[in-house]
């Protein structure tokens, strides 16, 4: 098990039948802080997870290193109401380091990613993919998409405003990738946009409130962090340089604010202790307060109040040399620009994924100690 998700590590770091899942009991008169309130069918590390409009969260993707196929074939949707958790019966192409982004029509489309693969005598290795599959959540089916022009991993998708989905960068391999295209999820065509000027991978990306999108941090072609950033524009189809961030960020956390602004917080080297704010008035970064606990590859997500959630990830430098997953919590307040501590959450787990609904914050997926996949999801309610 150690092999395999040691294999996948070095990616990141470049870079059936229909059934019912368990519903974990859960106090619904319980305040605010954390509680477990489901099990997904079977546990996963480094899935996707996202909101739909049906008010259900979808999980897609990620590995088990115990299960035979390795990586995860089926998706779920969980009910936050009731926790309860439903197995869908179509199989997908089981992948880790793909996006899963929602655009026109609520349709959730998945992209790109590494697909884990035997060759000859016996041995394995991770492949990026060009494949694309798009769920219908009213209907709740999924179809496989037109392909991507460049197979990519590690790669950054956004929405845009009229519902298609940008895709940039990412890797194939240590190859680092500078392509663009751009998916029409109403017609099922991608079309090819401007490179990007160098290639990076691991970035952040966000689409912001003129239209354009931000990309920022990442891997670079020279194996560097960058502190740099990116801005496209859709209606000229060209790319321009952005302000410099405050740190050079990779495995970092990203949360978009309302009115627009993005935050970044954490992430490797000297940006593990920090946060920082894209103000997109007025294009530049401003200091947005220290961690009480450094960290990497932890999960963050807007709270309903306007505050910002932070939990799990990776201690920043190693506490140890074991893969110990943290437990803190902290919540940062925009009118103080401050982090505080807030209760631990359930578990530890690092590599994981929030999403918001109006019933709290859930956490899908992860990797806990030693690397072990995930299987409870855990929720944060703010009050």
């Amino acid at each position: 098990m150690r092999r395999i998700a040691a294999v996948l590590l070095v990616s990141l770091a470049l870079a059936m039948s229909f059934q019912i899942g368990r519903a974990v009991p859960t106090d619904t008169a319980a305040g605010a802080g954390w509680d477990t309130i489901a099990s997904l069918e079977r546990p996963r590390a480094y899935a996707r997870a996202v909101p739909l409009a049906t008010g259900e969260i979808l999980v897609v993707g990620g590995l088990d290193p115990e299960d035979p196929e390795v990586t995860t074939y089926v998706s779920e949707l969980i009910e936050p109401s009731t926790g309860r958790v439903t197995p869908l019966p179509q199989p997908l192409l089981g992948r880790v380091n793909h996006t899963v982004t929602t655009g026109w029509g609520g349709r959730v489309v998945v992209i790109g990613g590494t697909e884990f693969r035997r060759g000859a005598r016996d041995t394995t290795y991770w492949s990026p993919v060009d494949r694309v599959e798009v769920f219908i959540p009213d209907s709740r089916t999924w179809l496989v998409g037109a392909p991507l022009l460049d197979e990519r991993s590690d790669h950054g998708a956004t929405a845009l405003p009229d519902g298609r989905i940008l895709v940039t960068g990412g890797n194939q391999g240590t190859r680092l990738v500078r392509t663009t295209e751009i998916y029409d999820p109403s017609r099922d065509v991608w079309t090819p946009a401007a490179p990007m000027p160098r290639g990076r991978t691991q970035f952040s990306i966000a689409t912001l409130p003129d239209g354009r999108v931000l990309v920022a941090g990442g891997f670079r072609e020279d194996g560097r962090l960058t502190i740099s950033t990116l801005l496209y524009d859709p209606a000229r189809d060209a790319w321009s340089e952005g302000p410099q961030m405050l740190d050079a960020r990779l495995n970092h956390s990203m949360v978009a604010l309302p009115g627009g602004d993005v935050l970044f917080v954490g992430g490797e080297s000297y940006g593990s202790g920090t946060a920082e704010r894209y103000d997109f008035r007025k294009n530049k970064f401003t200091d947005a307060g220290r961690l009480a606990s450094p960290r990497l590859v932890a999960q963050a997500a807007l709270l309903g109040d306007g505050r910002v959630l932070l939990t799990g990830g990776l201690a920043f430098p190693a506490r140890t040399g074991a893969f110990r997953p943290l437990v803190e919590t902290e919540i940062w307040d925009p009118r103080t620009g401050a982090w505080n501590a807030s209760g631990d959450a359930p578990s530890a787990r690092a590599y994981g994924s929030l999403v918001r609904t109006d019933l709290g914050v859930f956490r899908v997926s992860g990797s806990g100690d030693e690397q072990e996949p995930v299987q409870t999801v855990e929720r944060f309610r703010w009050e």
